[in-house]
C-alpha cells in the first residue's frame, strides 16, 4: 500500500521530524507527513500520513488527544519540560512544607481542578510564530515572547498515581493544548512551581498507542508488511455516500457532484466519497453550494 495512514509509537530523544525522515527514508515513500508534533523528550503515538494520505492531516489535527503525563514539583525550566535550563529550584525547606501540606488527597484535587474550559499561556518554547518566526527561536536568540492566553478544553484530568514530588496524570484535552504549560500551571495552584517531567500521547483521532508500532520494530519490516490503514477506514468517523462507476469518473476528473444530504443530520461538516470498492475518492463538504458538494480532496488514480 503506498496511500495511507501508520501509527508509529514514537521513542525518546528525538524529534517529530525525524520520524518522518526515517519512515520516509526506510520505505522509499514520496511523501510522509504526520498529524500531530511530539517533543522530543515526549514519547507515544504519533499519526504518520503516506503518499495521498498526507492531504487527510487536516482532518486530524483538529481532534482531541490524550496524555499521560509526569509533573515534577519544585523545579522550573525555561522549557517546562526536562530538556530545559533550570530557572527556579525550590529549597530544602520549601520542599518539606509543600509535602507536608500535599497529600493524596490534594493531589487529587489539584488535578480535578484543571477540567473544563481555560485560557491558557503557550510556553515561550513552542512552533507558534511571531511575525512569522517561531517561537522557540527567537527564545533561543534571548527574544522570548509571551503569547496572549488561547482557549482550550480539557474534557478529564485525572490522578493515576502521587509520590512527592512527582504527580502523574492523566488528560484527555482539545487541540492546541499545550500539557507543559498545564503541568506549570498545576505547580503554580498547588503554590510552587514545576516542570513536566515525561510525557506520553496515548490517544489521538480516534486511534490509540497500543495500535502503534514501536519506531525501532517497524525500520524492521518490508514495505509490504506494514500495518497501514486505508484512507477510507481511517476517517470512518466520518459519514459517507458510494457513488456508481460514472459518477467516480466525473468526481476523479473534477466535476461537480451533485448535492446529497450526507452527513449533515448527524452534524458532520465533511462527507467521505466512495467507490463501489469502498475506496476513498474524494471528500466533500456537507454544505450544499447551489446544487453541488464544494470538494475538499480529489485523489486522482
Amino acid at each position: 500500500m503506498n496511500d495511507g495512514i501508520l501509527l508509529i509509537d514514537k521513542p525518546a530523544g528525538i524529534s517529530s521530524a525525524s520520524v518522518v525522515y526515517r519512515i520516509k527514508k526506510r520505505f522509499k515513500f514520496s511523501k510522509v507527513g504526520h498529524a500531530g508534533t511530539l517533543d522530543p523528550f515526549a514519547t507515544g503515538l504519533m499519526v504518520i500520513t503516506v503518499g495521498k494520505a498526507t492531504r487527510l492531516s487536516r482532518f486530524f489535527l483538529d481532534a482531541d488527544k490524550r496524555y499521560a503525563a509526569r509533573l515534577g514539583l519544585g523545579t522550573l525550566t525555561d522549557t517546562l519540560d526536562p530538556d530545559g535550563d533550570v530557572l527556579t529550584t525550590e529549597s530544602a525547606e520549601a520542599m518539606a512544607a509543600l509535602e507536608a501540606r500535599l497529600g493524596l488527597s490534594e493531589a487529587e484535587a489539584l488535578c480535578a481542578a484543571f477540567t473544563g474550559d481555560f485560557m491558557q499561556v503557550p510556553p515561550i518554547y513552542s512552533a507558534l510564530k511571531h511575525n512569522g518566526v517561531p517561537l522557540y527561536k527567537l527564545a533561543r536568540k534571548g527574544q522570548a515572547v509571551e503569547k496572549p492566553p488561547r482557549p482550550v478544553t480539557l474534557h478529564e484530568n485525572r490522578l493515576v498515581a502521587f509520590s512527592f514530588p512527582h504527580i502523574d496524570f492523566e488528560v484527555s484535552c482539545s487541540k492546541g493544548t499545550y500539557i507543559r504549560s498545564l503541568a506549570r500551571d498545576m505547580a503554580e495552584s498547588a503554590g510552587t512551581v514545576g516542570h513536566l517531567t515525561a510525557l506520553r500521547r496515548i490517544e489521538s483521532s480516534g486511534f490509540h498507542v497500543d495500535e502503534a508500532l514501536p519506531l525501532s520494530e517497524a525500520e524492521t519490516m518490508e514495505r509490504e508488511d506494514l500495518s497501514m490503514i486505508p484512507m477510507a477506514e481511517a476517517l470512518s468517523h466520518l459519514p459517507s455516500m458510494v457513488v456508481d462507476e460514472a459518477t467516480r469518473a466525473l468526481v476523479m476528473n473534477g466535476n461537480p457532484l451533485a448535492w446529497t444530504p450526507c452527513g449533515q443530520e448527524a452534524g458532520a461538516d465533511f462527507c467521505r466519497v466512495l467507490d463501489g470498492h469502498g475506496a476513498l475518492i474524494a471528500v466533500v463538504e456537507s454544505a450544499k453550494y447551489g446544487a453541488h458538494h464544494k470538494y475538499c480532496c480529489v485523489f486522482n488514480a
